[in-house]
């Protein structure tokens, strides 16, 4: 009987380049080992929140809004702070008059 595989969580941010929607899923990547295989190399699958083992997350991403397959990968937690600056007020600055420059002898 093959060993069990052991597995890690791994959570990516993502950004359509469509749409601009932004999110972040969490997989399981799943590591297993051929006891065959003297070389004791493994082999990876990543699992979806369903169960469902997919292909990498990082290589066919599409996203969950539009169906878009122009996805950036961004870095983990970028995603949240992408969507909190889109819904947060802005400080708007004090608009002021912008006159060119002008030297003592252009004013005579």
């Amino acid at each position: 009987m093959p060993p069990e595989p052991r597995s890690v969580p791994e959570t990516f941010a993502f950004a359509c380049g469509d749409c601009g929607h932004t999110w972040e899923a969490t997989f399981q990547v799943m590591f297993f080992t051929d006891p065959l295989d003297a070389s004791g190399l493994a082999t990876q699958e990543y699992v979806d929140e369903a169960g469902k083992a997919i292909r990498s997350p990082l290589t066919d991403a599409v996203c969950p809004t539009c169906g878009s397959r122009r996805v950036r990968v961004l870095e983990t937690g970028q995603a949240e702070r992408a969507r909190r600056a889109q819904h947060e007020p802005r400080t708007r600055h004090k608009h002021r008059l912008h006159l060119p420059h002008r030297s003592p002898e252009q004013s005579e």
